[in-house]
């Protein structure tokens, strides 16, 4: 190994390479998790938006993510520069990024049209930024590391990096709003965007031999990613999960206020039993993923996942909920290694187009799994239709109770079932998986 090659494995394939790459999950995690537990909330009580409005800004917000998404993965795989096929994105995207997050949450404004136009235009900013900057990086997991066991150490430590970000941006913003205003608490969250962003590029390399490909025709692209069974499967299945755990976030924050009559500030506690249980499932999932591969891994989350949820519904204080959520926390610790199972799916596409389309998969991802915030949108006006509740009434009717009880419990019961369901079906067991990384090796050393 000339002394090239051994700078490259100590800076990308070492635990200091791995924990800078993994930096990227908190402008992954951090941001996208606030907006998902907190949007609603701030542009209902705070910035005084309807109801349906902002049903509707998130319907809108759901189908433009599922359109650029897409288009920008397809792009970025076929445009090669000097500086490579992802590193460029991710130093541009991360701009508006940052830009689109912070003024989402400063709203001078009191007139509906003009506030739900503001909160339109910064979720499509911070859209745009994030497509571009995430995309690029969520792309160099598969090209950079090739093998299970590498992979599963990567996907638990950035996991973790991108829960404790998550929970971050879950529990921490209400006290901080409460005491300094949401405006300063964009600024302070935002501001971490480009500083780990960045940081993650010291433990990147893009790989040359996946550069000289030429791409596929746009329309011919999108027919052999559709063919591509195990891509469909699991992304169907991520959708489910991404819906499941959408839905359950946006809600959890209304559910402390509403039916557990928690404090404003201390709202976002709400998800503590789930960040305990995510915590100490860390290990067992690592090992579950490397020794027993992403199907077998993934299945057993979604089946504790769904024995532990229901229970929910039956909670009537913070305490019941803290410890009755630990279990399906164990679970959600699982769900989210979906990495693993996405990057066998683009490793079968190379076997069978012999491409590397990293990006453009994960932009079809998206295209699938983002229209699960226009399924949360439509949720929301549900429950006020159905349900009647009323975002400007501090008191709610039982009915409207209910309605909250059923978004953090059965619906997402029924939604993982779903997911567990379709899932069962991932044709790639740990055994092809291995076999298909034989050949992967044999294909990369002809490149």
């Amino acid at each position: 190994m000339n002394e090239s090659n051994i700078k490259e494995k100590d800076r990308v394939h070492s635990r200091k390479g791995h924990f800078l790459y993994s930096l990227g999950a908190v402008p992954s995690a951090l941001p996208y998790n606030m907006i998902q537990s907190f949007f609603v909330f701030f542009y209902l009580i705070y910035a005084g938006l309807s109801l349906e409005l902002t049903g509707l800004l998130l319907i809108l917000y759901g189908i433009w993510n599922a359109i650029n998404d897409p288009l920008i993965g397809y792009y970025m795989d076929k445009k090669k520069t000097r500086w490579g096929r992802r590193v460029p994105y991710i130093v541009i995207g991360t701009i508006p990024l940052t830009i689109g997050f912070i003024l989402l949450w400063w709203v001078p404004w009191t007139d509906q049209i003009t506030i739900f136009l503001h909160g339109l235009i910064m979720l499509f900013l911070f859209d745009l930024g994030f497509t571009l900057a995430i995309t690029g990086w969520s792309s160099l997991y598969t090209e950079m590391y090739e093998t299970e066991e590498e992979r599963a150490t990567v996907v638990a430590i950035k996991d973790s990096i991108a829960f404790l970000s998550a929970m971050i941006g879950v529990i921490i913003p209400p006290l901080i709003a409460t005491t300094l205003g949401w405006p300063v608490c964009g600024i302070l969250f935002g501001i971490m965007i480009p500083i780990t962003m960045y940081l993650s590029l010291l433990g990147t390399k893009e790989r040359k031999e996946y550069q000289i490909d030429e791409p596929l025709p746009f329309i011919a692209a999108f027919k052999e990613t559709f063919t591509n069974k195990p891509f469909v499967n699991i992304t169907l299945t991520y959708t489910m999960i991404d819906f499941v755990f959408g839905l359950t976030m946006m809600a959890l924050p209304l559910y402390a206020r509403f039916v557990l009559k928690m404090d404003e500030a201390l709202v976002g506690f709400a998800a503590l039993g789930v960040v305990l249980g995510l915590f100490i499932s860390v290990p067992f999932w690592r090992w579950i993923y490397a020794k027993k591969g992403p199907k077998f891994g993934l299945l057993l989350a979604m089946g504790i996942f769904a024995l532990g949820i229901w229970p929910v519904f039956l909670v009537s204080n913070f305490i019941m909920l803290f410890f009755l959520t630990i279990f399906p926390g164990f679970g959600v610790g699982g769900m989210i290694m979906t990495e693993p199972a996405i990057s066998a799916a683009i490793d079968f596409d190379e076997l069978k187009t012999g491409k590397r389309r990293e990006a453009s998969y994960n932009g079809i991802l998206s295209l699938i799994a983002r229209l699960s915030i226009v399924f949360s949108g439509l949720s929301l006006i549900i429950i006020h239709y159905v349900f009647g509740f009323e975002s400007g009434s501090e008191a709610q009717t039982s009915s409207a109770i209910f309605g909250l009880k059923l978004l953090v419990s059965i619906i997402p019961l029924l939604g993982i079932l779903l997911g567990l369901l379709i899932f069962k079906f991932f044709p790639i067991n740990y055994k092809t998986f291995c076999n298909m990384q034989e050949k992967l090796k044999t294909l990369h050393e002809k490149r």
